[in-house]
């Protein structure tokens, strides 16, 4: 007993000892947590926003902006239209206002180009074309004159027809970041294009023939129209003191941009590091349904919204058609509601039809009981409703990432610009089906949105998406976040001017993000000097490899041949 407890007593000792040792070893068990703060004394705060067009190319790029401002950030907006006092979320921004008065002239109006003419490939290039050479030099001027007011540290640019905003920031020597939803016009794969340039968005299925017209013959019909474009262009930046610049797609080669879109809804792609995808960019709130809104939603569990952006007007014959659509899918009571949003409309050429198999007037009065006209949605709240089953749009970037996010199958009529690839790309992903608005069919319609409320694989498609959408809808921070690293590489990588402002050049600025591919050149970067030399090799190897055999099978023939005939004299001369 007695040596049992000394055995205890030993092994309790040693176990405080081993205890003793681990705590010394291995530390004690406080934990320090890691410091994520970060000090933007010194970082540059000024940010010029500069959008072309405006309107509804700005909430995206606002948004980024509005966590920026919450960082301590200054930003100012310029754009056509006075967005930003008219609106709610973003009224903080003060907006300098482009004139337009000076190059807008009727035949540049977009939404009679629209709306008026066959917009098809070509003659939405001749428009751009057209657009983008008589805006250049007064748009320019008055970014200019913005940014010797407000000192820019970084100018933050919306893609779309706003070269001076990517010329003035290089000729400044300032940071440029670009933003955008068409990452299909950009991008370097090649089984990536889009219906603008009259291709698939995916070629990923197509024949020999239709990827060789897509990559080869397309480009050759509007090469004319690209290249004189820049050649105009650049008569155009000789005017206000910038360099000539021969990429079409402008200044944008060695920059950060920015796509407003997500894999999943965009066809996967490996992009350069320069390219981020943050989409779907989206506000975190909208404003919510009115009482006539809400009770008519509550009344129709099956109900359609329809709605078609802020710039396509349809014909009379058009709404016509649909309208006679809505009216045969709730007799067949296929739904039970439409809510119509009529931002652009016109209602006297509709009356006009006289339709009598159309309650026209008594639509428009909203006296249908299950149609109900609204001249501005609050399209959010709509889709997010349970009792919205489908939506009839335009196929717009937003309208696309606003029922994506409510997983709201849809019916898209495109009419211009990405409509056309977002509605391919919609279709690629299984949740909508589209029409043309060049030949509208009430049977058709009623047919494509049976089979988008009665096939299930749409909506499971729809929530598929949603899912990604709503994760990724939290990339606008890193969207920021991208754009504060931008400016903080700027204090340790710029000059300073006489002003104290840092300077940069934008050719090498971003050099940790441009890979080495493109440092190296085509031939070098592709490997192509390489490859040449090892078919070089190859060929040669091949030659003397066959020389070689050639010969001596030749040798062994003549050996073979002379020794029957050797053979032979010797059997004869044996005989003799």
């Amino acid at each position: 007993m007695k040596m049992l407890f000394k055995y205890l007593h030993s092994l309790l000792i040693l176990v405080f000892i081993i205890f003793t040792f681990v705590s010394h070893s291995f530390g004690s068990t406080n934990f320090i947590t890691r410091d994520l703060s970060l000090n933007r004394s010194n970082v540059p705060k000024n940010i010029l926003v500069a959008s072309f067009f405006g309107g509804t190319h700005l909430p995206p790029v606002l948004e980024i902006c509005k966590i920026l401002k919450a960082r301590g950030y200054n930003i100012t907006v310029v754009a056509q239209g006075n967005y930003t006092a008219q609106s709610f979320s973003y009224s903080s921004f003060p907006q300098v206002i482009i004139d337009n008065k000076d190059f807008i002239t009727p035949d540049l109006v977009i939404e009679e180009r629209i709306n008026n003419l066959k917009f098809n490939r070509l003659g939405l290039f001749r428009y751009l074309k057209k657009l983008s050479i008589s805006s250049y030099v007064p748009v320019y001027n008055t970014y200019k004159k913005v940014a010797e007011e407000i000192k820019p540290d970084l100018f933050f640019c919306d893609h779309f027809v706003n070269n001076p905003c990517y010329d003035l920031a290089w000729k400044l020597g300032k940071p440029v970041v670009g933003t955008t939803v068409a990452l299909s016009l950009l991008s370097i794969s090649p089984y990536k294009t889009d219906p603008l340039l009259g291709c698939p968005i995916n070629m990923e299925n197509e024949n020999f023939y239709s990827r060789f017209k897509c990559k080869i013959l397309s480009p050759l019909q509007s090469i004319w129209i690209v290249l004189t474009t820049v050649r105009d262009l650049n008569i155009q930046r000789a005017k206000v003191g910038v360099e000539p610049h021969w990429d079409p797609k402008g200044r944008i080669s060695n920059i950060l941009m920015l796509f407003d879109t997500f894999f999943g809804f965009e066809v996967p792609s490996a992009e350069s590091p320069l390219y981020q995808e943050i989409g779907p960019i989206l506000p975190d709130t909208y404003p919510g349904l009115t009482p006539s809104l809400d009770s008519f939603l509550n009344d129709h569990p099956r109900t359609l919204y329809f709605a078609i952006g802020t710039v396509v007007l349809l014909s009379p014959q058009s709404t016509s058609i649909l309208l006679k659509s809505f009216l045969e899918l709730i007799d067949l009571d296929i739904i039970d509601g439409v809510i119509w949003a009529t931002t652009r409309m016109n209602t006297s050429e509709l009356l006009s039809l006289n339709n009598s198999d159309i309650p026209i007037s008594q639509i428009l009065n909203n006296n249908h009981p299950h149609i109900h006209i609204t001249k501005h949605a609050p399209q959010f709240a709509i889709l997010s409703h349970k009792n919205t089953k489908i939506f009839l749009n335009h196929g717009g970037a937003s309208s696309c990432h606003e029922s994506i996010y409510n997983a709201k199958p849809m019916l898209i009529l495109p009419s211009c610009c990405d409509q056309f690839g977002n509605a391919e790309k919609l279709e690629l992903a299984g949740m909508a089906l589209k029409i043309s608005k060049d030949d509208l069919n009430v049977n058709d319609i009623i047919s494509k949105i049976k089979r988008l409320l009665n096939d299930e694989s749409f909506k499971l498609n729809a929530e598929r998406l949603q899912f990604s959408s709503k994760l990724n809808s939290k990339r606008k921070y890193r969207g920021a976040d991208l754009i504060e690293i931008i400016l903080n590489n700027a204090m340790y990588d710029g000059v300073k001017d006489e002003n104290g402002k840092f300077k940069i050049n934008n050719e090498n600025f971003l050099k940790d993000w441009i890979t080495p591919d493109i440092k190296m050149g085509f031939i070098k970067g592709n490997y192509l000097d390489v490859y040449f030399v090892a078919i070089i090799l190859f060929l040669i190897l091949f030659c003397v490899f066959t020389f070689t055999s050639f010969n001596l099978t030749k040798y062994f023939c003549i050996l073979y041949i002379n020794g029957n005939i050797n053979f032979k004299n010797y059997l004869k001369f044996k005989k003799e």
